[in-house]
Parts: structure tokens; sequence; C-alpha cells
């Protein structure tokens, strides 16, 4: 039986992935995390094949001899909200816990999978986004921007360290991954227009809405990156997002506030008058994903209309509940 460690399994993504590992495979699953961005331990902790272990890993270390076969590292700052009180330590969090996490790695010869960012490609056309362009760094140095390049730095690492060591490595770029129990304390923009628009409060919008972003649902992503796990490949990089469902934040705030029929209007704010000088907006971004396709066949299902149907039911159903 295989042993799979994933850090931060208790996340938006870790919760789905452990599920999916626990549906579609016998391996045992070792979860590590601190709970400390998390609402709530999940029910999956009780089942017979999952071990949680509360702890951040500047503490935690790997029992004496235990060996692992897959390591997923999902622990990180996260959310365009929450990174902000990680500025000045965001780096060295997120570098300092992928190389415990790759020396691990390498003693257990286990394959590890790094989730990077597409915040690193900077600024672009608003054009499908190869993993091979290059990165165009914003001389505006912002906390956003420590977080993207401490996350270049870190599939950096991985690549230098397997030119020297025997390490099996994935390095996933995610856009805008969204589905059901997505937390909307880290900003996360579709579980915040729910919310607001659930309680008729308004819809705070920033800039002039413009901007435009591609989501992935939970369940296509998760497909994605077991596929990507499970299989030869190594030692690379990829994207994975749904091309297809690009929509300008705008937009989505008027469908999500029709969908809900809610009486909310839409305001256009500056977000800095909210959080800050140091929050700073994401450029507009695309996937190319034809290396994931062409690798593992992977094919997303959910369009963004079936996405803000599905997210909007569920808001609605826990409104009625409580």
């Amino acid at each position: 039986m295989k042993k799979v460690l994933i850090t931060g399994g208790m996340g938006f993504i870790g919760k789905f992935l452990t599920r999916k590992i626990l549906r579609d495979t016998d391996y045992q699953i070792i979860i590590v995390d601190s709970l400390v961005a998390s609402v709530e331990k999940d029910e999956i902790i009780s089942h017979d094949r999952v071990t949680f272990i509360q702890s951040d890993l500047d503490h935690w270390q790997p029992p004496v001899g235990e060996l692992y076969d897959q390591i997923y590292h999902l622990a990180s700052p996260v959310g365009p909200v929450r990174v902000l009180k990680f500025a000045g330590r965001m780096s060295g969090i997120i570098v300092s816990h992928l190389e415990k996490m790759a020396n691990i790695a390498i003693a257990t010869k286990a394959k590890l999978m790094f989730m990077s960012t597409s915040e690193l490609y900077g600024f672009h056309a608003l054009e499908p986004t190869k993993e091979d362009v290059d990165k165009i760094v914003s001389p505006k140095i912002t906390v956003r921007l420590e977080y993207a390049m401490a996350k270049l730095m870190g599939e950096i690492l991985l690549h230098n360290l397997a030119i020297s060591n025997d390490l099996s490595y994935l390095c996933i770029r995610p856009f805008n991954i969204v589905g059901p129990e997505q937390n909307h304390k880290g900003g996360f923009v579709i579980p915040r227009f729910l919310q607001l628009a659930s309680k008729n409060e308004a819809i705070t919008v920033y800039g002039d809405g413009k901007m435009k972003r591609t989501f992935t649902h939970i369940d296509d992503f998760i497909e994605g990156i077991f596929l990507l796990m499970e299989s030869e490949y190594k030692n690379d990089i990829y994207n994975v997002g749904t091309p297809d469902n690009v929509i300008s934040i705008l937009d989505l705030a008027q469908k999500i506030k029709a969908a809900m029929n809610s009486q909310s209007k839409i305001n256009l704010v500056d977000p800095k008058t909210l959080y800050g000088d140091a929050f700073e907006e994401a450029y507009d971004k695309i996937p190319n994903v034809d290396k994931l396709v062409a690798a593992v066949g992977w094919k997303p299902k959910w369009l963004m209309e079936d996405i803000i149907k599905q997210t909007v039911e569920l808001e609605k159903d826990y409104l009625f509940d409580s």
C-alpha cells in the first residue's frame, strides 16, 4: 500500500484531494496541517486510512524510518487578502518549507508535487500563456510580488536540487481554483461575492472591474494533479486551468447577483482603501494547458455558468439550512 503525505491537507484543495485519493485508491494518507487557515477539521480525519497531525511545518519532523511514495506540498500562505499579514516573511516560509519537503522526498525517494502559482507570469497580453514564456516582473514591489517570486524561487530550487540528487518533482501553476467549501476570508472572489450577495450587502468590485480571470472547478483541478502524480511524468511544470472559463470580474459580480436574486448594489472601489497600500490586484491571466492535455489527457468538465450555478445553489442551501 502506498503512503501519501499531504501538507496543508485541511485546506480547500487538500480536503478535495484527500477525498479523491480515498475514493480512487487504497493509499494510506498522512496529513500535516496547522489549521491556521482552515475553518475546522474535516470528517476525513476520522477515516481509517488517514492519519492527521496538527502542526506547522517548522516544528514537524517525519517519524524516524517512515517512508513516503508521494508528497503533495500544499501548505502555504494563500489568498489575496490573507497573504498580506505575511509581508516580509512569506518568501522565507515558502522556500524553507519547500526545501524541507524536497529533502524528505530525496531521503524517502518520494515523488514531490509543489503547488506553485500562476502569479509568477507577471503581465502578459490577454492570451493563453504557456509554461515556457518569459516571466515579466513588475518594477513595483508588493506583497503579491513577494508571493509570486517565492514560488518561482521554489521551482528553481527543485530544478537545481534534481540535477545532483535523486529527486522526482512536479510544479503546478493553478489558475483560480473555485468550488464548494472555499472560504471567503482569504479574499477569494467568488465566495466573497456570494457572501455579500446573500446578505444584500454591496458587492465590492476592485478598480473598474474589467480585469479578466479564468476559473477552474476544484473537481477538474484535482483530477488534473492526481493524474499527473500517478503518471510517469516528472521534473516538469504544468499549468492547470480552464481556458474557456474567461470572465471579467464585473460580469462575474453581475451574474452572481442575478443568480442569487440579490438586492445588492455593485460598487467599484479602490482595494487599497479597504486593505491598505500593500494590496495589489492581479494581472489578467489565461492558461495554455496543451502540455497537461498531451501528458495525461486531462479535459475540464465544468463551464463557468455551471460553476456559478453550483456555488449559488450551495450558498442558498446553506442560508436555508441555517
